[in-house]
């Protein structure tokens, strides 16, 4: 069931998440950025207030009473200071309670990277703790100019109402834009063992075509195989999501079978599962047959480029050798060298000929 042994040598680990190939380029971009805000269909079914909202209505709330401070507490000193200091510790322990709180494991994946490290944690902690501080700060600016004084005052509330604010809405953006596109994106966790394996051979012919044209230049377009190539991999993960959906409904009923016929209406729908896979199978095997023909030209081409190498380094050394003494076996030696690299060259022209003709192909009416 898990088809042919991957020919396609890849460094990946694993499959990358499959996203729908009509995404607008800009948010597949953001989504590939940062792949662990892409979630399973299964775990895509949010509560009614998600940790990406929570956060977002704690950090307008903070955000809203530090402006608040930050505008009121001036009239407030003069009207009541016992009252003023009540309110300033009231504000710094709703400050450090929800900064604490955005540091918690469940809240971490929603952070940028960086605050998500041991220095980032820490350094948030001492901001979360330091509005009294802050605050008390700026009172030493009364010693000074009156302008200072009334200019520094509204700082504290202003930082922090700007650090609430980016922590809300500017930090899990990535989670937001993972949520509102969770249609158009299926990750490993959605397609099962067998189902991964298929959708990695696939992406390791993506790879080497990604490759092949980067390295291979003017001589391989690999625009249009690339296209291709992402509808499909789109298609097949599609179907490979629907597959592994209904294997799991069929396990599920196979458990709880009542009788001879359900368990033989069972295997009848097993069957048809399995037929389904091995036709996908066979269209993987296709998409992976052009893969090994466009690394084979990517091999060609790296040995092209390391004959050449050591041509000109012949070169090099044919040079030296008739400076420093005469030997008239080094023009037979860079001769043969220089065969090497035009027999080389040719064997890749070829073999790039073969990407490209094989690429035509996968264009053809199995591919729709």
């Amino acid at each position: 069931m898990a088809g042919r042994g991957k020919r396609i040598g890849s460094t990946m680990g694993g499959p990358r998440a499959v996203l729908d190939p009509t995404l607008p380029p800009r948010v597949a971009r953001r989504l590939r950025k940062r792949p662990s805000t892409l979630l399973p269909k299964a775990l895509t079914e949010q509560p009614r207030f998600p940790d990406r909202t929570r956060m977002a209505v704690v950090g307008t709330a903070v955000a809203g009473l530090s402006a608040a401070w930050s505008l009121g507490s001036g009239s407030l000193l003069t009207w009541s200071p016992p009252l003023y200091f009540a309110a300033l510790l009231a504000q710094a322990t709703t400050v450090g309670v929800a900064g604490f709180a955005a540091t918690r494991a469940r809240f971490r994946p929603l952070l940028p990277p960086w605050l998500n490290t041991g220095v980032g944690r820490r350094c948030w902690r001492l901001l979360s703790l330091g509005f009294v501080p802050a605050t008390l700060a700026t009172w030493v600016l009364a010693l000074g100019p009156t302008w200072a004084f009334f200019a520094g005052w509204f700082v504290p509330g202003a930082v922090y109402a700007a650090a609430a604010s980016w922590a809300g809405w500017w930090g899990p953006r990535d989670n937001r834009l993972a949520a509102t596109h969770a249609d158009r994106y299926l990750v490993p966790g959605d397609l099962g063992r067998y189902g991964s394996e298929l959708v990695l051979r696939v992406q390791g012919t993506v790879d080497a075509v990604e490759e092949a044209g980067r390295r291979l230049g003017d001589s391989f377009d690999a625009a249009q195989p690339l296209a291709v190539l992402r509808d499909e991999e789109w298609r097949i993960a599609s179907v490979l999501y629907q597959y592994e959906r209904i294997r799991r409904e069929h396990r599920a009923d196979s458990r709880e079978a009542a009788s001879d016929r359900v368990r033989a209406l069972l295997n009848r729908q097993h069957e048809q599962q399995e037929a389904a896979y091995r036709e996908l199978a066979e269209r993987v095997d296709v998409i992976e047959d052009y893969g090994v023909a466009v690394q084979e030209a990517l091999n060609a081409h790296r040995e092209w480029e390391q004959l050449e190498r050591l041509e000109a380094r012949g070169a090099r050394l044919t040079e030296l050798l008739s400076r420093s003494a005469s030997d008239g076996g080094t023009g037979e030696l860079l001769r043969e060298e220089a065969l090497n690299a035009r027999a080389a060259k040719e064997a890749r022209d070829e073999l790039i000929d073969r990407a490209l003709e094989a690429g035509r192909l996968l264009r053809g009416p199995g591919s729709t």
